[in-house]
């Protein structure tokens, strides 16, 4: 939307800068106007924390290994079997679930990416990590595809790019808590040097995660109305 405002006709100059200011700032209040736009919100900030495990993967993950097995364990060829897999299963996930309703996958799989979290709560050993990266790929690779046909479904017609451009929201609002969080808990449960509790760790971590499938769960019947609503009228039309 910001992009817009510096869009300029090179004829028209000032009159091209004011029409595209008048577009903006009227999408901008049909949107705030329109009741699936904040429904899509609170879908939005409900995801925040499933898709801030992906943060600690890339920021906790590697730290936890080497503290708790040494620099020479392989992280990199754990870490690479979440890409490897995400690579492979999507396509057939996305044909199996096909005739399920976005949101029912988005769901499901958001429960199956969170509770891997507690494989690391449970155990330290190189092969819970293993076990980890798989089941939290899988559920990825459940919930991933269909969050952006959740997005299309319940953005109003004519608005699904401006939608679309939201659903990446989660990712970059999650970046700086999870941060923020990724280096306290290193600092007091997995230290370079001393005493370590790397479970309680990852058991605050899950618990974190575990709150999105759970908030879907309690409103799962205002976040997904427009969506069924959409669903319903197209089947019938």
């Amino acid at each position: 939307l910001i992009c817009v405002f510096f869009l300029k006709d090179k004829e028209g100059g000032r009159v091209a800068d004011s029409q595209a200011k008048f577009s903006v700032s009227t999408t901008v209040r049909e949107l705030l106007r329109h009741p699936t736009f904040w429904r899509f919100v609170a879908f939005t900030l409900i995801s925040v924390n499933l898709k801030s495990i992906f943060r600690h993967l890339d920021a906790t993950f590697p730290k936890y290994m080497v503290r708790e097995h040494g620099k020479n364990v392989a992280k990199g060829t754990i870490y690479a079997i979440n890409p490897f897999m995400i690579i492979f299963l999507v396509p057939i996930v996305s044909a199996v679930t096909s005739n399920y309703a976005p949101f029912d996958c988005i769901h499901f799989g958001a429960y199956v990416s969170a509770s891997s979290v507690f494989i690391l709560a449970a155990s330290t050993t190189i092969e819970a990590a293993v076990f980890w990266i798989i089941v939290l790929s899988l559920g990825e690779a459940i919930w991933s595809p269909r969050f952006y046909d959740y997005t299309v479904s319940v953005a109003p017609e004519g608005k699904e790019g401006t939608f679309m451009a939201l659903s990446a929201a989660p990712l970059f609002l999650a970046t700086m808590p999870a941060g923020i969080l990724s280096g306290h808990l290193l600092q007091v449960y997995c230290p370079e040097e001393g005493r370590r509790n790397s479970q309680m760790m990852w058991l605050i971590i899950g618990l974190v995660t575990a709150s999105s499938p759970l908030l879907m769960t309690l409103t799962q019947r205002w976040v997904r109305e427009p969506m069924m609503g959409r669903e319903k009228g197209h089947l019938g039309g």
